[in-house]
């Protein structure tokens, strides 16, 4: 198995100027990297700091685009992953109660993981389970808060490929959806779930408002390109099952 890596990293003017006192040679407003995890297939990661004006036909254009590659499923799924008891950890809830209201009605549509109705390392396996059973040929998109270097907070990750959730927390969890979009909400530290608590509420929920509309702008354009139910040879969504 090789792997290649590739950065072209853009900076906000704040984190450019810190990076050029310390005579690092960066600049710009977006990130964007490449990474092969198998011989022969490359998945793009892309990165947009959610203050960018543009980052939401950014990244909402890069959602219609993946889902193109492969235009053959009836449904969109969200699955917004976290907890509504720690500030950092609420990012994902968030997402999905903004999404409900401004989705709700869509019967291809289904989004699990609210303020109400978390989706976190408890209950991962049986909303997975559930979603591989109901909505086994659709679109899923994973959100999630992470932790990053400090000068990435405020940054908005899209990634091809299945999440991982609990990595900065240690939890081995089952990889979630065809892409996913993440949010660096604060940075490392020697105890992570001390940094989620200490996380500013007001900051994730504009990071989540942003990721909303850039979730909702993707749907409204993905919605008339899905394909019946009645397709019989669209396959299965990847990366749903509750096992291992």
């Amino acid at each position: 198995m090789t792997t290649k890596l590739t950065h072209i990293i853009l900076l906000s003017a704040t984190h450019f100027r810190y990076y050029k006192k310390r005579k690092h040679s960066l600049s710009g407003v977006a990130f964007l990297s490449m990474h092969s995890e198998k011989e022969g297939e490359e998945l793009m990661m892309y990165h947009k700091h959610y203050l960018d004006k543009k980052s939401v036909p950014y990244i909402s254009d890069l959602l219609i685009k993946h889902y193109m590659k492969h235009p053959v499923y009836t449904d969109i799924v969200f699955v917004c992953i976290g907890t509504n008891r720690y500030s950092g950890d609420s990012l994902g809830p968030l997402v999905g109660s903004r999404l409900t209201e401004r989705l709700d009605g869509h019967q291809r549509i289904h989004i699990y993981g609210t303020l109400e109705r978390p989706a976190h390392a408890l209950n991962m396996q049986k909303v997975l389970a559930h979603i591989a059973l109901k909505h086994s040929q659709a679109y899923v998109v994973a959100v999630d808060a992470c932790l990053g270097q400090f000068y990435k907070i405020g940054t908005l990750q899209l990634v091809e490929g299945p999440l991982e959730p609990g990595v900065s927390l240690n939890k081995k969890l089952p990889p979630i959806g065809h892409i996913h979009l993440k949010g660096i909400i604060n940075n490392y530290g020697p105890l992570n779930h001390k940094v989620l608590e200490q996380t500013s509420l007001t900051f994730v929920q504009e990071m989540s408002a942003v990721i909303s509309r850039i979730l909702v702008k993707a749907s409204q354009d993905i919605l008339p390109r899905l394909v019946s139910r009645q397709l019989p040879n669209a396959p299965a969504s990847d990366h749903l099952s509750a096992g291992s």
